[in-house]
């Protein structure tokens, strides 16, 4: 499992880490698509998948709950149609998946008694809504919140 966890962080990170440095923060990760050249565009997929299915199957081993292997599957899908501002079906499968994910990763938290990562991600999430107002890239801190909520939980559980 150590060897998933390392992959799942290396991916998320090294993915935001490269954007952030070559493109700067964007409104969203997931605008961080249309900022890659064409031929690099599959990066974004790659990393997706690279932090979504380690994370299922880590969620899974731990508790056995389903909702981490929901969670995995809307990120997953948020891979799978990268292009959210094209084709109206890539859009909604993007959208969706993206909330499904954020969403059952927060309740798989509370059923498991980390409820309190859940309420520490509310709390920042509604921080970086508030000051959204002064600095744009209110979705690209939620996403990266969300990311840290499943990361932390997963240290918790191992500890």
């Amino acid at each position: 499992m150590i060897q998933l966890f390392i992959t799942m962080t290396i991916l998320f990170f090294g993915y935001i880490i490269f954007i952030w440095k070559r493109y700067g923060i964007q409104s969203s990760v997931s605008e961080s698509y249309y900022r890659l050249p064409r031929n690099l565009q599959w990066l974004f997929t790659i990393a997706t998948w690279g932090y979504a299915l380690p994370a299922m199957i880590i969620g899974l081993d731990f508790t056995g709950n389903g909702l981490v292997f929901l969670a995995g599957t809307g990120i997953a899908f948020v891979g799978a149609s990268p292009a959210f501002k094209g084709i109206k079906m890539e859009h909604t499968v993007h959208l969706i998946g993206a909330l499904v994910g954020i969403t059952a990763a927060q309740l798989f938290l509370i059923v498991e008694g980390y409820w309190y990562v859940t309420l520490l991600f509310a709390i920042f999430s509604g921080l970086a809504f508030i000051i959204k107002y002064f600095y744009m890239n209110f979705i690209w801190w939620i996403e990266i919140l969300a990311f840290l909520s499943i990361w932390i939980t997963f240290m918790l559980m191992a500890i």
